[in-house]
């Protein structure tokens, strides 16, 4: 199993908690834009316990309201629970229970180990389906508490700070639904938004006119902006805020929503005072009761934090390239300086062989030579393949076999290898176990050298046969000093069983088992 570097994890942390989000973000702004367009309060509430559990990642939400004269609230709406639970089960609504606590004090509650929390109890209705972590939300009604938005989850990740602003997103929609349907029993209202709700949320939210002029900006989006006052941009195109290099993108995204599309971009903005912010902006469209385009609600998050983390990161990881670029290089000059000793050694042996008087010693020293060139073409294959897990074998042998044919024979050296796959913990070994037979081939026989290399699973089967008289009888005592096939033997992975010598063969043939 490979182990990320500590860059490549805060990378992948950071890649999954910006995913995580900017998710949740589009989930409160597509819930948002749905809440506009029903006046279902029962449909919406069911809604939003599903986009809350798929923001949270997790199968229970519920929305919890108080049951009158009573300190119990009932189960009105939730997904992930028992269909008899939902509009019958009830929890404690005193201030021993996380529900109760939110409501009572307006703040929301998280807690990560029910089980060994000490400032609530835990409700049957929790231990009944084996709930461990629950963010609790309170929902503000238009006189009154209108009840709690609850996330609860089993197993899986523990909920985070940032989870919490997600739910009291959803939660603000849902009071400026409940606000908009309560008036609109008594009157239809023209007006599609609640400013009180708007005012909530920690972005910056703009209602524009139909033709992207800003009508209202909340308390939040004046402050990031450095806005004093709402008369100074009431009435001005949406557009003229931005500067030239963001620009098009706001004009793009007007356009698609004047069409009635949703869209969503990230561009550059300074504020007033020429602060460099960076945003996270998506546009929707806010239909009339008769389904015609009216205006467009804007919500900028400020993500100048995470652009500058991003751009950290960045550097870091650029400058972690540059080090391995640098340290590739010095890799590649210390193979070039290896494969120039290796051929160096080569020549000075078959220097000292042609000075040998004795044959015997000769022979010796030309063997050696041709070992030293044989490691230095196996070094060179092995570098030039250096970031390959695995390679085709036949691709690998044949241009070996080219290196070889063109440093040791005259005679022809034919290869017929499958296209199985070679670890690269077993290139080396394979290169030097043929290097070896066919070395033998090209002493001791004549003609043309065939070599077969067929993939049988676990192992491959070599075969080295040439046009020579074939093997003597005294095989596998050694005519020489018998290094060669030892070398075979110990690469090849099953010793003495490694090698068989078929003389039934008209040719000489051997065949050598190795192991992949």
């Amino acid at each position: 199993m490979q182990h990320q570097s500590p860059d490549e994890t805060i990378r992948a942390a950071l890649q999954k908690s910006h995913a995580r989000l900017r998710r949740q973000h589009e989930l409160v702004v597509e819930y948002g834009v749905m809440s506009l367009k029903s006046s279902n309060l029962d449909a919406l509430l069911t809604l939003a316990c599903d986009v809350v559990a798929k923001g949270m990642e997790t199968p229970f939400a519920k929305v919890l309201t108080p049951i009158a004269d009573s300190d119990e609230f009932l189960l009105s709406h939730g997904v992930g629970w028992d269909e008899a639970d939902i509009g019958h089960a009830t929890v404690g609504g005193d201030i021993a229970s996380p529900a109760g606590y939110a409501i009572s004090t307006y703040r929301p509650v998280l807690s990560n180990h029910l089980g060994q929390e000490q400032r609530f109890r835990t409700p049957s209705l929790l231990k009944k389906y084996g709930i461990e972590r629950a963010i609790n939300v309170p929902i503000r009604g238009p006189s009154a508490p209108f009840g709690v938005l609850e996330a609860d989850s089993s197993n899986g990740e523990d909920f985070i700070e940032s989870d919490l602003v997600f739910l009291e997103g959803i939660s603000n929609v849902i009071s400026m639904a409940v606000e908009r349907i309560s008036a609109s029993s008594e009157m239809h209202s023209s007006d599609p938004y609640s400013e009180s709700v708007l005012n909530a949320s920690p972005d910056c939210v703009k209602i524009l006119s139909a033709s992207g002029d800003i009508e209202f900006m909340n308390d939040a989006g004046m402050c990031l902006m450095h806005i004093g006052d709402l008369a100074q941009v009431r009435g001005v195109a949406w557009s003229q805020l931005w500067p030239d290099e963001s620009r098009n993108l706001v004009l793009e995204a007007i356009s698609k929503v004047t069409g009635g599309e949703s869209t969503r971009f990230e561009a550059f903005c300074p504020t007033q005072h020429q602060e460099p912010k960076w945003w996270d902006v998506t546009v929707a469209p806010i239909f009339g009761e008769q389904g015609d385009f009216q205006k467009m609600i804007a919500v900028s998050r400020d993500i100048t934090e995470r652009r500058h983390h991003e751009a950290q990161l960045l550097s870091l990881i650029d400058a972690q390239n540059i080090k391995l670029s640098k340290s590739d290089l010095y890799l590649e000059e210390i193979h070039h300086r290896v494969k120039n000793s290796l051929h160096l050694v080569n020549t000075l042996l078959l220097l000292q062989a042609n000075m040998a008087q004795d044959e015997a010693v000769k022979l010796q020293l030309e063997t050696a030579a041709t070992r030293v060139l044989t490691i230095a073409s196996v070094h060179e294959r092995l570098y030039q393949n250096a970031e390959a897990q695995a390679v085709r074998a036949c691709d690998y042998l044949a241009a070996l076999l080219g290196d070889l044919g063109k440093a040791l024979a005259e005679r022809r050296i034919l290869l017929n290898a499958d296209t199985f796959v070679l670890p690269a913990e077993r290139m080396a070994p394979l290169g030097l176990v043929i290097s070896e037979l066919i070395t033998n081939a090209l002493k001791y026989g004549k003609g043309t050298v065939e070599v077969s290399v067929s993939g049988q699973g676990d192992h491959a089967l070599i075969t080295v046969t040439d046009e020579g008289d074939g093997f003597p009888e005294s095989y596998p005592k050694p005519t020489g000093t018998g290094l060669g096939m030892r070398l075979v033997k110990s690469y090849s992975g099953y010793g003495n069983q490694a090698i068989t010598v078929d003389r039934a063969q008209a040719k000489s043939t051997i065949h050598v088992r190795f192991k992949l």
